[in-house]
Order: C-alpha cells, then structure tokens, then sequence
C-alpha cells in the first residue's frame, strides 16, 4: 500500500479517536491526564499482542531512543486532551494542524526534503487559516490555544524523531518499543488521582468499552501513520494527516443532524461557515503542499 493510502486511512481512524476522546472527556472523565493513563493503559493490550507475535530486537541505541521517544509523546497528547476539554472539537483539530507547518519548514532544511514556492504557498494557507478558526466574537482568540502552543512545538520533534529513528528501525519495532514509553511515561499520573481513574475505567463496563474502542483507533491510526512516515516524505505525509480538521468538522455536523446533544459544538451559521472557511483553506494548503 502506497504511502498516500496508508496516511489517507490513518487520519480517517485519527479521526474518529478524536470524536471518541472528545465525548469520553465530556461524559465520563473530567480530568485529561487520568484519561490519557487510562489510554495509555488500554494501548498495552495492543503493543503486548504485538509484541507476542513480532518479537522486536532490542538493537542499541535505536530501541532506547525509540522507548523515550514514546515518553516524549505522552506530553503533546496530554496538551491536546486539555485543549479539546476547554474548546470545540473543530476549532481544536484546525489549529492542531499548523505543526504540519513547523514539519514541513524543518524538514527541508533538516531532511533536506524539496521546498517550492507552491508548498510555502500551502503552508500559508494553513496558517492563515489557524488564524481564522482561532477567532471567537467573544475573544481575540481560543482559550485552548495555551495549551495548542507546546502542543505545536513538542509534537513537531516527535515526527522529525521518529522520521530519523524509521530510517534504521523496523515499523512493528517502532510502535512497540514507544507504547512502552508511553507506559514509563505516565507512571507518575498513578500519584495524581489516576489509580482512582483506572478504577472508574474497570468498574464502568460503558467506560470500558469506550476506551478500548477508541485505543482501537488510535492504535489503527498510529501504525498506519508509522509505516506512512517510514514511506513517503514526512512533510507530504502530515499534509495529509491535517485533512482531519475537515473529517471532525463534517462528521460532528452529521452526528449532531442525529443527536443533538451528544457533542457540543456552536453550529450558527457563523460559526460554520467560519470553520468550513478555515478547513477549506487547509484542505487548499496542502493541495499546494503535495
């Protein structure tokens, strides 16, 4: 499967992770980084059966770095699960997007992957329309956009690492050596009201489920996405991967057609027609970029 194919289905599963995390957030855990331990323990069972299947080698140095760049991870979602529990959905995921930007700039010089005017044209339009989306008539900007800042920064040297680290790793190697440092990673949530998080997630069956359905995606996501970045260029590949603004915002007006009060988003005409500008303009972007 070609490496547009791969990145193409794994925002899809990103996607609906996104929405499960937004609804599990609203309705059954108040606190992000509980949540993300809950997450990261449900991850386990995927990267354990994977483990017992594909045997990883332990190759030094490659399986340390990529175990702590598993720990790294863990800070940009924890970020993006606060953001998302301040702000909409949509608005979150539009300016998630403008770390393909930052990758796209570093990239070049780093990676020395090719930068023509019509892919800086691309990326101005995905600034331009973080600029959009951010805006609120009851404020200059977004009160997620604190937490989106080291979101931007952090998950930027996540994917120039790991671009690095597939260049001499195996893929399967790669998302089983960094779920187990996810794992090291939130250890310490356990002392921050997360054993009593973990108990909530084993004594609510509804809870459970949710979780396990959503690390599915995730897990979908994740390994689509690493076998992506090990294939195509890393800054083409995050192109592709910001056309999820666009998939949250559609598929929420769908659910919201259905069920009304199942996410909370501002579907005004405004509001709507403001975020559509904004995902058209990312869409546009990288259209330009690729």
């Amino acid at each position: 499967m070609s490496w547009l194919l791969l990145a193409l289905f794994g925002t899809v599963s990103f996607t609906l992770a996104g929405l499960l995390d937004k609804l599990i957030l609203d309705r059954y855990m108040q606190e992000p980084k509980v949540y993300l331990l809950c997450q990261v323990m449900a991850q386990q069972v995927f990267a354990l059966t994977a483990f017992a299947f594909i045997r990883p080698e332990f190759v030094f140095p490659d399986t340390i770095l990529a175990v702590a760049l598993g720990s790294i991870q863990v800070l940009p979602t924890v970020y993006f699960l606060r953001a998302i529990k301040e702000d909409e959905l949509s608005r979150v995921t539009s300016l998630e997007y403008f770390y393909v930007v930052l990758v796209f700039l570093l990239s070049s010089s780093l990676l020395d992957e090719s930068l023509p005017a019509r892919s800086c044209a691309g990326a101005a339009l995905i600034l331009l329309s973080s600029l959009i989306v951010s805006y609120s008539p009851e404020s200059i900007t977004t009160p997620a956009l604190r937490h989106i800042l080291p979101y931007w920064v952090m998950n930027t040297i996540y994917c120039l690492a790991m671009k690095c680290l597939l260049c001499s790793m195996d893929e399967w190697d790669m998302y089983i050596w960094s779920a187990f440092g996810n794992l090291i990673a939130v250890v310490p949530f356990l002392r921050s009201g997360g054993a009593s998080g973990l108990c909530i997630m084993v004594s609510n069956a509804r809870t459970l489920c949710s979780i396990f359905v959503e690390e599915s995606f995730q897990f979908l996501g994740m390994i689509l996405f690493i076998f992506a970045y090990a294939r195509g260029p890393l800054a083409l590949v995050n192109g592709i991967g910001a056309l999820q603004p666009m998939m949250t915002l559609i598929s929420i007006l769908v659910i919201r057609s259905v069920y009304s009060g199942l996410i909370e988003e501002d579907t005004c005409r405004g509001a709507v027609v403001r975020k559509f500008s904004a995902v058209s303009m990312v869409a546009l972007g990288i259209y330009f970029i690729c």
